[in-house]
């Protein structure tokens, strides 16, 4: 039976995804019927053997797929119909599949395998992106740019990865020296403290990665630095990812449009609001916000209070009347004739990409787990 589910995700594969590319557009029916087919799949066998949790796993599954393609949402890097899509995929594979060859352990005891999906959709496409937003900086001339993807917080993987090591250093002599063992999640936990802490005060969390570094040298011969260079190399990989993301964000995905050249449908990449008789804008991504409202502790600043809005940054893209709307706050002299346009990238091939890995090969981000913490 997993081979036809296995089918029903291909199937539902190529069709949104030529949808997407065709017109940018996901039809609720080549997906709904899916995720509905995954349900009942589940319930029905759950109940046939009395395992009631096991009944519900597609339901879960399908709700765990659209918290996180909402988290993405709200970011403004998915449309509705990327959500809808990974929620299908995560109704008709809430377990890890059995062709799986890398499987973290979360995914086989619960249904938690939307994660995978998630993960894997975005690692798999890094690729594309990547060579994309290169090619957009290059063919921009755009130099300065391109030195950003490489050099910006460069320094931040190398002192990340000291105070990881710190972490799994101070847990290991823990354990050997005291034989105080503690959970595994319970060091991520910890470790995800310390690195607050340490970002902080960023020469002390440095000094005492450094010496980390040497004792483990000293306990297991230099065959340790090829570890930390491993681990090195993952993180710096992510931050080329995220700077790459940005670019294409603030770059490449992105122009300046008058209000007589904006279509229906166009994707703005700015809040247009009025207040007391005015109009403001606000360009800052939520990205910017988050960065903000982090090392404010203003959590208010995610969710500006924009009382009339007059359009947003939606990945719907606008209406008819909120351009009619534009048009006659730019006559009227009260908004600069001067839009900032996102342009649609398609996300559907990029969710069936990570389907396909994640059913035949595994969790790509498990595996990058497991590396990182196999020193």
């Amino acid at each position: 039976m997993e081979a036809v589910l296995i089918s029903l995700g291909i199937i539902m594969g190529l069709l949104t995804s030529y949808t997407d590319i065709k017109t940018g557009f996901i039809d609720d029916k080549h997906v709904f019927p899916f995720a509905a087919l995954g349900i009942l799949y589940y319930l029905y066998n759950g109940i046939k053997v009395g395992d009631y949790f096991y009944a519900l796993s597609g339901i879960i599954g399908l709700g765990l797929g659209f918290i996180l393609g909402y988290l993405l949402y709200i970011m403004g890097g998915w449309a509705s119909g990327d959500i809808v899509i990974l929620m299908c995929y995560s109704a008709l594979f809430p377990y890890a599949s059995s062709f799986a060859k890398i499987v973290a352990p979360y995914t086989i005891k619960y249904p938690l395998h939307a994660f995978t999906l998630f993960f894997n959709s975005i690692i798999g496409i890094f690729p594309f992106i990547f060579i994309y937003a290169l090619g957009g900086l290059i063919a921009q001339k755009k130099t300065s740019k391109l030195k950003e993807v490489f050099l910006e917080n460069a320094p931040l993987t190398l002192e990340l990865s000291l105070w990881i090591l710190f972490s799994l250093i101070l847990f290991l002599v823990l354990q050997t020296s005291l034989n105080f063992s503690v959970h595994p999640l319970i060091r991520w936990i910890a470790t995800l403290v310390l690195i607050t802490l340490f970002s902080k005060n960023k020469k002390v969390g440095d000094a005492l990665g450094v010496v980390s570094l040497i004792y483990a040298i000293y306990l297991t011969g230099v065959g340790v630095i090829y570890a930390f260079i491993k681990m090195l190399i993952i993180f710096y990989t992510f931050k080329v990812l995220f700077s790459i993301v940005k670019v294409l964000r603030e770059e490449i995905l992105i122009e300046k449009k008058k209000i007589e050249e904006i279509s229906e449908w166009d994707i703005l990449g700015e809040w247009i609001y009025e207040k007391e008789g005015q109009v403001f804008r606000d360009r800052e991504s939520f990205n910017e916000k988050f960065r903000r409202a982090l090392s404010s502790g203003d959590l208010s600043i995610l969710k500006p209070d924009y009382k009339n809005l007059v359009a947003s940054p939606t990945a719907e893209g606008l209406r008819k009347e909120q351009i009619e709307k534009l048009k006659q706050l730019v006559q009227e002299g009260k908004l600069e004739n001067e839009f900032l346009v996102r342009k649609a990238m398609p996300f559907a091939p990029a969710l069936f990409l990570g389907f396909l890995i994640s059913v035949f090969y595994g969790d790509l981000f498990w595996l990058f787990f497991t590396k990182l913490s196999g020193m």
